[in-house]
């Protein structure tokens, strides 16, 4: 190798970790982490093993309480479904770096999850107990499952592209981020929404529901019937007949929208 081609290389690596590049990642990382504690703090308070504490506001009357935890969970849907479009991201990335683009949508989400988990307000009243042991476990088994199949669902996209960490990795060592692909793979091949499959199962298995679980459940089971049916929206104008074949084939558990034939 000549003198200039490895003076080149030297300069071309050190544009790689540039400190613009490091903070971005570390960035990156931060959002990823605060994200990964909002879903996590979320599935905590669906399994009772965290519970609805209210947080420091002080708030009277149980209309008032459903309204605010209610405002709270639209507040997350509206973050989802404006920054998870298209025009949003075009707009958005004249702003700040495509390269943390994902992970500022992570890191928000994160936020606004553990806001969720910390400020609704407790509304213990007592709807619906199951009382025999094996249907209870059962039931709170087949919430944990729903979690689980969750996080498989977000491996079998690509979890850490989902979640921004990838494109902050690739910024870093100076490498492009390739559009994202349709993939069909593992569970998506029989469920076009795994994702919302598993929230869905994670909040409706719930062996005691009291009413700001219910509040919680209606909520975000509102969010993923909105949220969803945008995202079919987009995804048949961005992908067109290729999409519209594998919904043909491939059912959602999230009604209104069209079944598998």
């Amino acid at each position: 190798m000549s003198e200039s081609t490895a003076l080149s290389a030297r300069s071309t690596a050190a544009a790689a970790i540039s400190p613009a590049r490091v903070g971005a990642f570390g960035y990156g990382m931060t959002a990823y982490f605060v994200g990964v504690s909002g879903l996590v703090a979320l599935i905590l308070l669906t399994l009772y093993i965290v519970p609805f504490t209210g947080g420091p506001i002080q708030i009277e009357g149980t209309g008032a309480k459903i309204a605010f935890n209610l405002g709270l969970i639209a507040v997350f849907g509206i973050q989802h479904a404006i920054m998870a479009r298209e025009g949003f991201k075009k707009k958005w990335t004249t702003v700040i770096s495509p390269a943390v683009e994902r992970a500022t949508f992570t890191g928000i989400a994160g936020v606004l999850m553990l806001l969720i988990v910390w400020l609704s307000r407790p509304l213990p009243e007592v709807l619906w107990a199951v009382q025999n042991e094996t249907v209870r476990a059962g039931l709170l088994g087949l919430c944990a499952f729903g979690w689980v199949y969750l996080l498989a669902a977000t491996f079998a996209i690509d979890h850490f592209e989902l979640f921004g960490v990838k494109q902050v990795w690739r910024n870093l060592t100076g490498k492009a981020t390739p559009a994202p692909g349709f993939k069909e793979r593992f569970m998506y091949r029989f469920d076009r929404h795994p994702i919302m499959t598993g929230v869905l199962l994670g909040l409706w298995s719930a062996p005691t529901m009291t009413l700001d679980r219910l509040v919680l459940c209606l909520g975000f089971t509102s969010y993923i019937v909105l949220g969803v049916t945008i995202e079919e929206r987009d995804l048949r104008r961005r992908l067109g007949a290729t999409y519209a074949e594998y919904a043909g084939r491939v059912r959602t558990v999230v009604p209104t929208l069209r079944a598998g034939k």
